[in-house]
């Protein structure tokens, strides 16, 4: 397995990873992914996406975005056939040496409910609740995790 920057011919393939993700299956989970999918693209530079690769299949990526001194997990996504194979431990723990050298010491994370005890295995840590706003109709943990 290969980490690489994502490119924007990448786009569709995460789009799809993200629009048919098993931890989106409460319908108004799968509706507001679903909708975020279809309009989010990989920028041509200036981004944190980070690609994990199996003979050329995605088996993961996720986003960092900037969070004041630290940097934001946005997306995380584990292709559903990669599952329970260890591909969530290595894109977090690869996403962990980047936020560290971009500097940060705290990666937040506003957590999708159903993935919370994953990046709290990772060693995240509660640190409150995102409320419900915009498409996204549920309360949210909110986690960092130290560097």
């Amino acid at each position: 397995m290969t980490f690489r920057p994502a490119t924007p011919a990448d786009t569709v393939v995460l789009r799809q990873m993200m629009a048919t993700s098993n931890g989106y299956d409460r319908p108004a989970a799968r509706a507001m992914i679903e909708r975020f999918s279809a309009g989010w693209v990989v920028p041509e530079m200036g981004h944190e996406i980070w690609l994990l690769e199996e003979n050329g299949e995605a088996a993961g990526f996720y986003q960092l975005i900037p969070h004041g001194r630290d940097q934001e997990l946005d997306l995380f996504f584990t292709a559903d056939a990669f599952q329970g194979r260890g591909v969530g431990r290595r894109l977090f723990e690869h996403m962990l040496e980047r936020a560290g050298l971009l500097s940060a010491e705290t990666v937040i994370i506003k957590s999708n409910p159903e993935a919370a005890d994953f990046y709290r295995r990772m060693g995240a840590i509660d640190i409150g609740v995102d409320p419900p706003g915009q498409e996204i109709t549920w309360e949210r943990p909110t986690l960092a995790r130290p560097l």
